[in-house]
């Protein structure tokens, strides 16, 4: 147990990317050794910076105290999986600079289903939202477990959704195990927290989300998963970081396709024209993984909002309702469309978003969020 001890000490280092771990530890012979080692001898046998060397120096503290914050993880229902133990994901093992360790709450994915990553954008449109919440449910009911970053936007819908649909989900988290982020996706983390469902970090618990964390978790989403499916993504885009890790990996990147006129769009076309395969449902997905024939998208009819998703709104108010549409609109058009007044108009858009049957997506413009796809 002793040497546990010192293998999350190590764990606890892990802030951010500072190489390869894995390997600096194997040169030191151990754990403890490199506990035990100066700075200098750090610099000298293990080729490290002066930096770096001082990173760890100053991380070493008193054994007894470290082995006490060990032993607090249970308390907190928090596991650490050290890279030598049986339960360590397999996939993690042969990815680039793999992490030594990983603090996990929950579970982690069930090394003989299959998983998908499914990625994009934060601020996404009310299109990403349901091609996140298609994928993630219709994936997450064909067994196939759901990876993503429990970040705003595509990650957490197509997480919700998967859990929604019943299925398994887990979230690779740029801070600790035990820190929600965003606050605003507390419901998907304590859903995540349970019925074998998983949240996992690199990071020791407490470690507060800083944007440096970010790009080296990404790494840990594309490693954990079979196939990465992106669903928008800007010219620049922090999901681009995930794309580019997956490929070093050798993972499958499959894109769901936008408009050419879209900004969202332009990051998923250019992976398109490089190469990337299109997800044009969840056979295609499932092809790539392996598993038989199942319903594409064509197997399913999009649905505006219904007169049962309106019933109890008064038909003023429905008249708005029903001429919103999954392109944004701004509250003039909406208006002309309904044949009702500007100021009426933003008055009933007001109830709608609380009946979420619409959705403001940017200053002014509106989407129905009551759209969804239905089996034939």
């Amino acid at each position: 147990m002793e040497e546990r001890i010192y293998d999350y000490w190590v764990a606890t280092l892990q802030d951010g990317y500072i190489g390869d771990i894995v390997n600096m530890v194997d040169t030191a012979g151990g754990a403890r050794p490199l506990f035990e080692m100066s700075e200098k001898e750090m610099k000298e046998r293990l080729g490290i910076t002066e930096r770096l060397a001082g990173y760890i120096g100053e991380r070493k503290g008193d054994i007894s105290l470290i082995e006490e914050k060990y032993y607090r993880l249970a308390a907190k229902k928090i596991c650490y999986v050290n890279h030598t133990d049986a339960d360590f994901p397999d996939k993690l093992r042969y990815i680039p600079s793999r992490p030594y360790g990983l603090f996990v709450k929950g579970s982690l994915p069930d090394l003989d289903k299959p998983s998908v990553a499914i990625v994009g954008a934060r601020q996404c449109s009310e299109y990403g939202r349901i091609m996140a919440e298609y994928f993630g449910s219709r994936l997450a009911g064909e067994g196939v477990q759901i990876i993503s970053g429990m970040a705003w936007g595509i990650d957490g819908i197509s997480q919700m959704a998967a859990v929604n649909a019943g299925g398994r989900s887990f979230a690779v988290l740029g801070c600790g195990v035990d820190i929600t982020y965003p606050v605003k996706n507390r419901i998907l983390y304590n859903r995540l927290c349970e019925d074998g469902n998983g949240i996992v970090s690199e990071y020791a618990p407490g470690t507060p989300a800083e944007s440096r964390r970010f790009p080296p978790r990404n790494r840990i989403i594309s490693g954990l998963c079979d196939v990465l499916i992106v669903v928008e993504a800007r010219a620049r885009s922090g999901t681009l970081i995930t794309v580019d890790m997956a490929v070093d990996q050798g993972r499958c990147v499959m894109v769901v396709p936008g408009r050419l006129t879209d900004d969202l769009s332009v990051g998923c076309l250019n992976l398109l024209y490089q190469g990337a395969l299109l997800a044009t449902g969840t056979e295609s997905v499932l092809e790539q993984l392996g598993i038989g024939r199942q319903m594409n998208m064509t197997d399913y009819i999009f649905e505006e909002t219904s007169s049962q998703d309106t019933a109890g709104i008064p038909l003023d108010i429905q008249k708005v309702a029903k001429v919103l549409t999954i392109d944004p609109s701004g509250i003039e058009e909406i208006a002309q469309r309904a044949g009702v007044s500007e100021s009426f108009a933003a008055v009933a858009l007001t109830k709608l978003e609380l009946k979420n049957l619409a959705k403001e997506i940017s200053p002014g413009f509106f989407t129905g969020s009551g759209h969804r796809f239905r089996d034939i």
